[in-house]
C-alpha cells in the first residue's frame, strides 16, 4: 500500500466483526446494492459490463460523482448514516433515498476481492483500489498500531467520462453468471424504478432492463390489485394473460397504505426458475427489494400456496423519522417492529380473502373446463340440487390440485364421474338409514347404482386384461411363445383363472434345490426346474409347466414329469411346516398330445391327469378360451354402460 495516499476508510472494528464482508450470496443482490447507490447519486442511468472471460464486472453511472471529501466521509466510512447527515431527498431530481446504514459498500467484497472506484464532481477526477486481503490485514494492524485502512491510489488517466461513478469488480469469489437475460430478470425483480416514469435506466451489455424483463405478471391467471384504479389498469395491462383483475382496499388495520398486486399462476411449475424461486410475495420500500418473502411470515401450508406470487410496497416501513427495521442483510425486516406486524396481519387477512376467493374461481373453472367434452356436460346436466353443488366441488378440487399435464388432468375428470357416482350411492345409504318406512323403490335405486358403479369399474379391468391379451396375441410367434407366455404369465395369472390374480409368493424359472435347501431330496428331485410357481389366496400351490411351441408330447410322458415336480414339492413344503399341501399343476402345451388322436385320447389323458391335479391347455385353447371369457362380459354390458361412455370420450 502507497502510505501518502490521500484516501482514508474509517472503518470501526466493531462493526466489520459484527457485519463480516460477505453479506450477500449472489452477484444479482450485491449488484443491487450499486444500482441503488446509483440512484442516491441521482444518475439517470447505470450500465453494468460483464466480461465473462476476464471474469470482471464494471458498474458506472452518470450520476453527481464523487470529491475527496464525499469519498472519505460518505463512501469510505462504514456506517455512514445518509438520511441523518444528509437530506433525504436527491438534491436535482428529489428522490427518497435508497442507502440507510451505509454498509452497502461492504457487499462488493461478497464476490470480489478487488474493488477499484473510479470518479467524477465536477471536474474533480479520483480513482483507488480496495484489496479485501489488505482491509483484513489493516483491520487486525488496528488492534496494535491503530493505523486506519488507506487504499491504493490509480491513476485517473484513464477516466474517460465527465461525470459519475465507475466501479469495477476484479477477481470474483463467484462465477460471472452465464444467462445475461436472467441477470435482467434478477435485476428487474428487486426494483421498482426501473421505469421510465421515474428516469432511472438499468443496462446490461448493452440492453436495456424493463419491467418485462421481470416476466412473471404474464404468468398470472387471477390478480388482485392495492392502489388507485390509474394502478390497477396499468396491471391490467402487464397481466396480459389474467382472466380475473380485482382491485381490494388498500390500508391496513393501522392506517398504514399498501400500494401493489397478489396473484395466482395458471401452473404451479411456472414460479420454478433455475436458481430463483417466484413463490413468494416480496415487499419493497423506496423502489428496491425490503423483505424476500411474506408468505415465510404466516402459517398456510395449503396448496394453494404453491401458486402464489406478490410485490407489495409498503414506504411505511421505511421513513425518515422512524427507527430502521431493516436487518443488516438488507433483505429482510426486523419481524418484531410494529410495523411489520401491521403488515403481516393485512397480509394475512388479504390472504385469507384470496384463498376462498381463488377456490371458488378454480371451481367454475373446474366445471368449465370438464364440461368442455359434450359427454361430460349431458352427464352434468342429468344432474339435480345438492348433486350439482357436489359435482361442482369434485371438478374444482381436481382443478385445484398441483397437476399440470392435461392429459392427467382429463384422466382426473373421468375418474371423477366415477367418484361421483359412488359419492351418490353414499348419499342413498345415508338416505336409507333416515328413512321411517323403506321404500322398495328406494331399495332399487340403491342397488341399481352400487351395480351401475360395481359394473363399471370392473368393466375397466376387463378392458384392460383384453388389451394384455391382444398384445400377448400380438408378440407371439411359434418360436417366441413359450417365452413370451411365461412372462406374461407370471405378471398376469389371472390368464388362466380370474380368481388366480391375487396369488403371492411368485417364483420364476425355479430350482427346487436353491429354493428349499434344507428338503431331504434326491439330486433329481433337487435339480428339478419350475417354469413358474406361486401360492394363491387360498393357500394352494400351483406350478406352471411351459412345453415348447414345436414339441409334441404324450400324457404318460407329462405325467411321469408332472410327478417328479409334485412330489419335489411336496418334500420342500413338508421340510418347511407345510405337510399335506395342496397342489395344482396346469402343462401348457403347444400342440395337442399324440394320443389325444386316439378315440376318447382327451378324455382318457384328462382321468389320467386328474389324481395328479394336473390339467393340459394349449397355447392357442389359453389365449381363445381368455378372450372369450371377458368379450362375452363387453358385449353384455354395451347396452348399458352410461358411465363408460363419458369416461371414454374425456379420456379420448
Amino acid at each position: 500500500m502507497n502510505a501518502t495516499s490521500q484516501y482514508e476508510m474509517s472503518v470501526s472494528l466493531n462493526v466489520i466483526n459484527h457485519l463480516g464482508l460477505n453479506l450477500y450470496s449472489n452477484i444479482p443482490a450485491v449488484l443491487s446494492e450499486a444500482v441503488a447507490n446509483a440512484w442516491d447519486a441521482d444518475a439517470t442511468e447505470v450500465v453494468v459490463k460483464i466480461n465473462k472471460s476476464a471474469g470482471v464486472v464494471t458498474v458506472q453511472d452518470n450520476g453527481c460523482g464523487m470529491n475527496l471529501e464525499d469519498i472519505n466521509t460518505r463512501y469510505l466510512t462504514v456506517g455512514y448514516r445518509r438520511r441523518e447527515n444528509s437530506a433525504p431527498l436527491t438534491p436535482e431530481n428529489n428522490r427518497p433515498v435508497m442507502g440507510r446504514k451505509g454498509i452497502g459498500k461492504l457487499s462488493l467484497f461478497s464476490i470480489a476481492r478487488v474493488v477499484e472506484v473510479f470518479t467524477v464532481r465536477d471536474g474533480e477526477k479520483h480513482a483507488f483500489r480496495m484489496r479485501i486481503d489488505d482491509i483484513k490485514r489493516s483491520i487486525s494492524d488496528e488492534l496494535i498500531s491503530h493505523t486506519p485502512y488507506r487504499p491504493e491510489p490509480l491513476d485517473t488517466s484513464s477516466i474517460d467520462f465527465v461525470r459519475g461513478t465507475r466501479i469495477v469488480l476484479r477477481d470474483l469469489k463467484k462465477a460471472v453468471p452465464q444467462a445475461e437475460a436472467a441477470l435482467r430478470k434478477r435485476l428487474a425483480r428487486r426494483f421498482s424504478v426501473i421505469d421510465p416514469a421515474y428516469r432511472f435506466s438499468l443496462i446490461i451489455n448493452d440492453k436495456e432492463v424493463s419491467v418485462e424483463d421481470r416476466d412473471y405478471l404474464s404468468k398470472l391467471q387471477y390478480v388482485w390489485v392495492y392502489g388507485d384504479q390509474d394502478y390497477l389498469e396499468r396491471v391490467k395491462g402487464q397481466a396480459v394473460n389474467a382472466e380475473h383483475v380485482a382491485l381490494r382496499p388498500s390500508r391496513t388495520e393501522d392506517g398504514n397504505d399498501v400500494r401493489g398486486w397478489i396473484g395466482s399462476v395458471f401452473s404451479s411449475d411456472q414460479l420454478r426458475e433455475p436458481g430463483e424461486n417466484l413463490n413468494r410475495v416480496v415487499v419493497l420500500a423506496r423502489g428496491r427489494l425490503a423483505h424476500e418473502d411474506l408468505l415465510e411470515n404466516i402459517s398456510d401450508s395449503s396448496f394453494y400456496r404453491q401458486y402464489l406470487i406478490g410485490e407489495l410496497n409498503a414506504e411505511f416501513i421505511d421513513s425518515d423519522t422512524d427507527e430502521d427495521i431493516t436487518t443488516s442483510s438488507r433483505q429482510r425486516l426486523d419481524e418484531d417492529d410494529p410495523r411489520f406486524i401491521d403488515l403481516r396481519k393485512f397480509f394475512e387477512s388479504e390472504n385469507h380473502h384470496i384463498k376462498g376467493k381463488w377456490g371458488e374461481l378454480r371451481d367454475n373453472q373446474g366445471v368449465a373446463t370438464a364440461t368442455e367434452n359434450p359427454a361430460v356436460r349431458e352427464w352434468f346436466d342429468t344432474l339435480h340440487g345438492d348433486s350439482v353443488k357436489r359435482a361442482r366441488a369434485l371438478f374444482g378440487q381436481i382443478n385445484r390440485l398441483s397437476v399440470d399435464d392435461q392429459q392427467t388432468k382429463r384422466e382426473l375428470f373421468a375418474h371423477a364421474v366415477l367418484a361421483f357416482e359412488t359419492l351418490k350411492y353414499r348419499d342413498n345409504l345415508t338416505a336409507l338409514s333416515e328413512m321411517t318406512e323403506p321404500a322398495v323403490e328406494s331399495f332399487l335405486a340403491l342397488f341399481t347404482t352400487a351395480d351401475e358403479i360395481e359394473a363399471n369399474l370392473y368393466h375397466r379391468i376387463v378392458s384392460q386384461r383384453l388389451e394384455v391379451i391382444e398384445r400377448l396375441q400380438a408378440q407371439m410367434d411359434d418360436d417366441a411363445k413359450e417365452r413370451v407366455l411365461q412372462e406374461t404369465l407370471f405378471d398376469h395369472l389371472w390368464l388362466l383363472d380370474p380368481a388366480w390374480e391375487r396369488a403371492t409368493d411368485a417364483h420364476l424359472e425355479e430350482r427346487i434345490g436353491t429354493s428349499f435347501l434344507n428338503a431331504p431330496l434326491t439330486k433329481e428331485e433337487r435339480d428339478s426346474r419350475l417354469d413358474i410357481r406361486y401360492k394363491r389366496v387360498s393357500g394352494a400351490n400351483v406350478i406352471i409347466e411351459l412345453k415348447r411351441y414345436s414339441v409334441v408330447t404324450d400324457t404318460f410322458k407329462l405325467g411321469a414329469q408332472v410327478s417328479k415336480y409334485r412330489e419335489a414339492l411336496t418334500k420342500s413344503l413338508a421340510a418347511v411346516g407345510e405337510e399335506n399341501a395342496h397342489i395344482e399343476i396346469v402343462c401348457i402345451v403347444g400342440k395337442s398330445l399324440s394320443d389325444w388322436s386316439n378315440t376318447n385320447g382327451k378324455e382318457m389323458s384328462d382321468q389320467f391327469l386328474r389324481p395328479l391335479n394336473a390339467r393340459v391347455i394349449t397355447f392357442d385353447q389359453l389365449l381363445k378360451e381368455s378372450r372369450a371369457s371377458y368379450s362375452e362380459y363387453l358385449r353384455e354390458r354395451s347396452e348399458i354402460d352410461r358411465i363408460k361412455k363419458v369416461i371414454d370420450s374425456v379420456r379420448n
